[in-house]
């Protein structure tokens, strides 16, 4: 009995959190059309531009996925009616998923042009 309650309560401490690790983030679509008129010196500069944002912005993902998960463990413990309403992070993943959208956008004109 003692061993499924504890699998139990962490069970349910591990499930509530939305927030999300830096690799489970998923790119969004972005249409490479936007960067068609770009020349392909222009292409490999917004690129890098864009690529120098994204380690940064998976560490301030990554950040809050491991505040989210101590806050989550300490809220269960103390107070657990307020583990509803934990911040998902999807601010900053939301971001990350439009840079990496971006770069894909950037390759993808970059192959149609032959760079």
């Amino acid at each position: 009995m003692k061993k499924i309650f504890i699998l139990f309560s962490f069970i349910i401490l591990t499930a509530c959190s939305g927030a999300k690790q830096a690799s489970e983030v998923n790119k969004v679509y972005v249409s490479s059309s936007k960067y068609k008129s770009f020349t392909c010196k222009e292409l490999v500069n917004e690129s890098e531009i864009i690529r120098s944002r994204e380690p940064a912005l998976a560490a301030k993902v990554d950040k809050h996925y491991k505040s989210q998960k101590n806050t989550e463990a300490v809220t269960w413990l103390l107070f657990w009616p307020a583990a509803f309403w934990l911040d998902d992070g999807a601010a900053d993943s939301n971001e990350l998923a439009q840079v990496r959208g971006e770069l894909d956008a950037i390759r993808q004109a970059m192959l149609s042009k032959d760079c």
